[in-house]
């Protein structure tokens, strides 16, 4: 586990080392996604960073309600250490994601596209840079796995389960997600109805995340009706994907991502 590491004499956080460089992979091939649909990159620009800033705000939003507890916030309040108890504040995936949705839902109606064609172009960048951010998670020694004696497991710190070998739960979801990323770029290759990769996206991604939460040794997450904070959310999120997938998908949801033609790539003018 190596939480910080020294740049130019600067303690930096590994965690936010991954997270930017998770966030640039995604704006990459995001940006590439957007050319291969006549997209300018400056509207990818937009999106991603309407995108990116609700995900963090929806993500530490779903940390401090289910990992915190309203009423633990509450109390710090009534003591005069509100500050304090908000500045402890971590990232939830779920909340990122819906963050993230409504962050590209105003990106679109910024630069005038069509929400249900980018959603589906931002599902494997999400899927790529998602990854990035479990391997992350790894080096901070957060979200770890059960104790485990299998010859792939290994402990992260003394500190963490008493030194403890450790099932990695981290890599094995970034290497998920990477599959999930690779099979959704070559689901776009061609035209598809919109906004089916979404859908296959959140089905995918709730399937296994819900699979791997049983195998987690981690107990800040909370709880809800009995499953982990991650279970319970991954079940409207598995319902929200058969929706697009099958239901939004069948009805033939227009693929032509412009409302306006000004962010389209227009062709280079030629000298006669």
């Amino acid at each position: 586990m190596y939480p910080y590491v020294d740049l130019f004499g600067l303690r930096v956080g590994t965690y936010g080392l991954w997270m930017l460089a998770g966030l640039f992979a995604a704006f990459f091939l995001f940006a590439r996604l957007f050319r291969s649909r006549e997209i300018c990159w400056e509207c990818a620009l937009v999106v991603v960073c309407c995108a990116f800033g609700l995900a963090l705000l929806g993500g530490y939003i779903f940390y401090m309600l289910f990992s915190v507890g309203l009423p633990a916030i509450l109390e710090a309040a009534r003591q005069g250490r509100l500050l304090e108890a908000l500045s402890q504040g971590g990232i939830v995936f779920y909340g990122g994601l819906l963050g993230g949705i409504l962050g590209v839902w105003l990106g679109c109606r910024v630069v005038g596209l069509r929400v249900f064609p980018v959603l589906d172009l931002c599902a494997p960048a999400l899927a790529l840079g998602h990854a990035f951010g479990r391997v992350g998670c790894l080096f901070a020694g957060c979200c770890y796995g059960m104790p485990c004696d299998l010859p792939f497991c290994f402990a992260l710190s003394p500190q963490i389960e008493g030194g403890a070998r450790l099932l990695p739960v981290q890599l094995i979801e970034a290497a998920c997600d990477l599959i999930l990323c690779a099979a959704l770029l070559l689901y776009l290759r061609k035209k598809r109805p919109v906004p089916r990769a979404a859908g296959v996206f959140l089905m995918s991604y709730a399937t296994y995340r819900f699979i791997l939460e049983f195998f987690r040794g981690d107990e800040i997450r909370g709880h809800i009706l009995g499953l982990t904070t991650s279970q319970f959310w991954s079940l409207p999120a598995f319902a929200a994907g058969a929706v697009l997938c099958f239901v939004l998908a069948r009805r033939g949801v227009n693929a032509d991502p412009f409302r306006t033609p000004e962010g389209r790539i227009h062709p280079r003018e030629t000298d006669d």
